[in-house]
């Protein structure tokens, strides 16, 4: 197994390509989509394609509108993943389990819940003594996390609401709530347990496939989270624990007001003190579960934009520097060279990029950007200044290929036009995805909903709203023949396919 998770690392310097989708988007039980059999034919489908990379989304607990960029932890898997269908053949439980908590509960988040519960109450003595050392690995952050739901299920949030005593999080206050709500915590645990392991059984089935996943570090945490509860000195808060700035964006051609994310910054100075192990920690944890990381927001470790907690827009912030070379090279010292796409979209300045370079980092080219100026666009695949990127039609904060070309600005069509000669969208999406991975771009990766030509109405985020978001789900994992032997044809003929390329060698 050592020599195949080598041979998966060594992929960052390979020529190959993959799908972007979010494990939410499989079918599953309950209209949930979930690491069940769903997720097991999506492997198959890559392997079938010669697809050798599958992208996620954070794995974290999304938020109340879905998004799995604002977290109550940045280390806690997403129960709601969590397959029944994986816990049946697991012998964790029966069919009849199965059947009695659809009867019992009508959502299915909670049906999950009922559900796990029932397999806690007869787990066996095998599967306890694998939970426990699950508990043991993971305390430093599984423990407070439980402790965290319960008080926020006792008191509502955010936390800076809760009784003064409680607003401390310290070893005390987590053994006291601990004992006082055993079968909470127990069941929070336990859920963890599972959603991991579960998580493991699929990445090893990748692996098995030769597939290396892909996950994502958002860079900024949830002011209502474990995170900044358990650490509040290594976050800009006041007294009261409210921050005292909140990250954001500057105003630019999108937005005259900019963007007020509203999470609270980091107080980079006391996380150098402790050598940056909040930080180091979160890395080795994600990488237990994943192969490679893109670090969302990568401009951030430059240099983020700050804005005055009481602003209610984002204009008059500025530029704070962030911890840069301080930050990678303690991360490197620890835990090694560190297979990491930086996104580097936005507002991207030459001590940016010179951060990316120093660490040999591939940053991202989206082709849907390519289009809204001249042919000096930095999105255009001539432009590319070497291979060291990763192209892609579009991300889970685009619109899907097909629905960008219904939306289009003029400009863009008639640069499209003459670019690609397309004159309408009948094969506008595969030129798209032939563009990209004919592309010098030493990866090329495709969201599922372009692979499927799929519309508007197949969008995951429409970032500065909140509603109607992180929703899209496939009712079955079933892709036409044709459009699996499409992409695998044009996987190689474009050199995309490690397998040809290492028989030649060996016939050589």
């Amino acid at each position: 197994m050592q020599g195949m998770i080598d041979s998966i690392t060594q992929r960052l310097h390979q020529r190959v390509s993959g799908i972007l989708m979010h494990p939410s988007s499989f079918p599953g039980l309950w209209n949930m989509g979930d690491l069940g059999s769903g997720a097991y034919s999506f492997i198959d489908f890559l392997a079938k394609c010669e697809q050798k990379l599958w992208q996620v989304l954070p794995l974290v607990i999304p938020d109340s509108f879905g998004s799995p960029y604002a977290s109550v932890s940045a280390f806690a898997g997403n129960g709601r993943l969590i397959s029944p269908e994986k816990m049946l053949s697991d012998g964790l439980v029966t069919a009849a389990d199965i059947a009695m908590a659809q009867d019992a509960v009508q959502e299915g988040p909670h049906r999950k819940k009922h559900l796990l519960k029932l397999a806690l109450d007869k787990c066996s003595p095998n599967t306890e003594r694998d939970f426990q050392k699950f508990q043991k690995k993971n305390s430093i952050w599984l423990r407070p996390y439980a402790v965290f739901l319960v008080l926020e299920e006792k008191f509502g949030a955010p936390w800076t609401s809760w009784p003064k005593k409680f607003r401390s999080c310290s070893q005390e206050l987590l053994e006291k709530e601990a004992l006082a709500h055993q079968n909470k915590i127990r069941l929070l645990e336990w859920e963890q347990y599972i959603f991991h392991s579960q998580w493991q059984a699929l990445r090893q089935y990748a692996h098995q496939h030769d597939i290396a996943i892909i996950g994502d570090i958002p860079i900024f945490v949830s002011h209502h989270s474990v995170d900044v509860w358990q650490n509040q000195s290594q976050f800009k808060l006041n007294a009261a624990g409210k921050p005292k700035v909140v990250a954001g964006v500057p105003p630019d051609m999108f937005s005259k007001t900019g963007q007020r994310w509203g999470n609270p910054h980091y107080n980079w100075k006391k996380m150098e003190e402790n050598g940056f192990s909040w930080w180091v920690r979160r890395f080795a944890h994600l990488l237990e579960l994943v192969d490679f990381i893109r670090l969302d927001h990568f401009r951030g470790f430059e240099a983020a934009w700050e804005v005055p907690a009481r602003e209610k827009t984002a204009i008059n912030g500025k530029w704070v520097s962030g911890p840069g070379e301080k930050l990678f090279d303690r991360i490197e010292a620890e835990l090694g060279t560190l297979p990491i796409i930086a996104e580097d979209l936005g507002l991207i300045t030459p001590e940016v990029n010179a951060l990316k370079d120093k660490y040999g980092l591939p940053g991202m080219k989206i082709l849907q950007f390519a289009f809204n100026s001249d042919d000096q666009n930095d999105f255009l695949p001539h432009n590319f200044e070497n291979e060291r990127c990763i192209i892609y039609t579009g991300t889970h904060d685009n619109n899907t290929t097909l629905g960008w070309y219904h939306n289009a600005s003029q400009l863009e069509l008639d640069n499209l036009s003459r670019y690609l000669w397309v004159e309408n969208d009948r094969e506008m999406v595969w030129d798209f995805i032939k563009m990209a991975m004919e592309s010098i771009a030493i990866w090329s990766l495709i969201p599922m909903q372009d692979i499927l030509e799929l519309d508007e109405k197949a969008r995951m985020n429409f970032p500065g709203t909140s509603a109607n978001n992180w929703e899209w789900q496939m009712k079955e994992v079933k892709v036409e023949p044709g459009i699996a032997d499409r992409l695998r044809q044009l996987t190689k003929k474009t050199g995309r396919c490690l397998e040809i390329k290492e028989r030649d060698k060996e016939e050589r």
